[in-house]
Parts: structure tokens; sequence; C-alpha cells
């Protein structure tokens, strides 16, 4: 009995012990900080920019229809079969030159007699010549003869186009839509032509986006690398898509370069909307709905309000709201609040 009595108060006394140990280190102890006196210790992480000034050059990319300065489609006037095509796709042509011959019997038999009549009427000219030059005949006759070569002459030539098309410009043979032996229906269309001595790149733009364009401005073909300018801006919409169409004008490529360019189809081009010889500059990212964030010389955040100019794809001109060497944060700035503690990660 004895014995229990005292390993029960030895007992007691270390769970004393222990109870009194416990409280001694808990009293110690600092109580934990929060998350804001973390942040004010450490800093708010951010990555920063320095404003500087630079050279701005603004750029907007659009996607056109290429096609030559002039073009023309040579169309079927008759029914008739095609018996030649004597050019090819590529081959430069001069106004004029054959492109397509047709033949029928009702067609050459129409050639045929106006070439005999033309061929008298040539006769006859060469003929009443001399009499005219003695004086052995009228002015009148002579002046008959000389109408009737020339209306023989049209004739001959009217004939002639019916069977025969040719090119009704200087350019280069871009397609071929028939071949021989066909038979189109009049008003079918069977070659056509482009005049590549200077590109067009046709538009169609949004008004907003007409609304930073401007006649003369530069414009870039990098595919042929040309330079060119806008040339044409639409003042009425379409009714049906409601957009502007927009002309660009470049010079010819270079003709080892001819075969690259392939009207009709889509290319992309660039026209510089806005340059600045010298402009302060800040990163877009640093821009957010008219304000930036400045990190000064101690790593404080100070909120700033600032008036921006040209937009470009990496920076933004800054007219008013800070200074030439200033840091922006132009990532973690989603965490910060006006003289929070910063600490640059990057930049």
């Amino acid at each position: 009995m004895t014995k229990r009595i005292v390993f029960g108060i030895i007992g007691l006394v270390l769970v004393l012990v222990v109870i009194i140990r416990v409280m001694q280190g808990s009293a110690d102890m600092e109580p934990a900080p929060d998350v804001a006196e973390i942040r004010q210790r450490m800093g708010i992480p951010v990555e920063v920019a320095r404003a500087q000034v630079d050279a701005l050059v603004v750029r907007r990319e659009f996607t056109g229809t290429l096609r030559g300065i002039r073009s023309a489609t040579i169309k079927a006037r008759t029914g008739d079969e095609i018996i030649d095509i004597p050019v090819r796709v590529g081959q430069r042509v001069r106004t004029g030159d054959e492109l397509i011959r047709q033949s029928s019997q009702g067609s050459m038999s129409s050639v045929r007699q106006a070439e005999a009549a033309w061929e008298q009427a040539r006769r006859t000219v060469e003929r009443l010549r001399p009499l005219r030059n003695e004086g052995a005949i009228s002015e009148q006759d002579w002046d008959d003869a000389v109408t009737g070569l020339a209306v023989a002459e049209a004739n001959l030539e009217a004939a002639r186009r019916s069977i025969v098309l040719t090119s009704p410009i200087d350019g280069v043979v871009t397609d071929i839509l028939e071949t021989r032996g066909t038979v189109p229906s009049a008003g079918d269309p069977l070659v056509r032509v482009s005049d590549l001595t200077q590109l067009q790149v046709l538009l169609q733009v949004s008004p907003g986006q007409a609304r930073e364009l401007a006649l003369h401005q530069q414009a870039e073909l990098p595919d042929h690398d040309l330079l060119g300018m806008v040339t044409r801006i639409a003042l009425q919409a379409d009714p049906e898509t409601r957009l502007l169409e927009i002309e660009l004008t470049f010079p010819g490529t270079r003709s080892n370069d001819a075969q690259m360019v392939v009207p009709g189809s889509l290319v992309k081009t660039q026209v510089v909307v806005g340059r600045r010889e010298s402009a302060l500059l800040v990163p877009r990212s640093a821009v957010k709905v008219g304000t930036v964030w400045v990190v000064d010389g101690e790593g404080i955040a100070h909120q700033r309000t600032v008036t921006t100019g040209l937009i470009g794809d990496e920076g933004v001109e800054i007219l008013e709201g800070i200074s030439e060497g200033e840091h922006v944060v132009v990532a973690g700035a989603s965490l910060l609040s006006d003289g929070a503690q910063t600490r640059i990660v990057g930049g």
C-alpha cells in the first residue's frame, strides 16, 4: 500500500513537471506572422523594365488578294472549236499577240470572203494610182477607191477577230482555261493576261481598322521584298460584308521572281500606320487601363496614371505620367498596392 502511494506521488510530480515545461516553451514562442507581414518583410516578387527613349514603328498586318495593275480576260466570240493555243502560262505577250485561234466552216468562209474583198480593193487602188498621178481620173474616183480599201481592211480585221483572239494589253499569261479541240460557248473565258509591271493587293478591312490607314502610308509585301504604299481607301462599305476596300500598290517584281507572283492568291502585307523617331517606350504588358506600376529606388511600388500614344506590337509610347529611366512592373502587378514593398526577381 505504501509503495502505491509513493509511485502515485512520483507520477503526479512528473506530470506537473511536463506541464510546467510545456507552458514555459509556449510562453517563449512568438506568434506566427500573417501573409501581409511576410510580404512586407520579404517584398512582393515582380519583374520590371526600364522606360527608355527609342524609335517606334507601328505596323498592322493584313491578308489581301494579289493582282496585276491591269488584267484582261479573253472570252470566246463564237461557239467555234479551238484549233490552236500558241501561248503558255507564264509567257510574256504584247498587245495584239495571238492567244487563241478558233475555226468553223462559217467563220473561215467569212474570213476568206473578207480576204478576197480586201485583195480586190487593194488591186483597185494600185491600178488607179498611176492614173491619178497623171490626172486621168477624178479625185472622187480616187477617194472612193481608197475608202473601199479602208472598209475592206476593217471587215477583214473584224472577220479574223471572230476566230483569232489577241491580247488587249502587254502582260503575262496567267491562266489558260481551255485546251485544243474544245468547243466553248460564246462568252466563255479562255485566257487571262495580267500586267505585272506593278502589283496591287486588295484588302477588306473593318471601319475601325480603316481609321488607322491613310493614303501614301508605306506598305510592305514581305514575301516579295517589295515596298509600296496605300493608293486607295473606299469611302463606303460593301453593303453585304460591311467592310471597306483598301488598295495597296507595289512596283513589279524582278524578272527572276515573276514565277512567284500568282494573281488571285492571298498574300500577307504590312502597313506602317505610325512612326516616331524618338519616343518614351515601355512594354505593352506594363500598361493596364491607362495606369502603370513604378518601383522606386527603395523597392516601393507606386501606381501612376499615364497618357499613351502609339501602341506597337511590343512597346507603348508614353506621353505623360513617367520619366525616362524609371522602372515599371511588367509581371506580378496583380498583388501590388500603393506603397507595397517589392522584391525584383527579373528585368
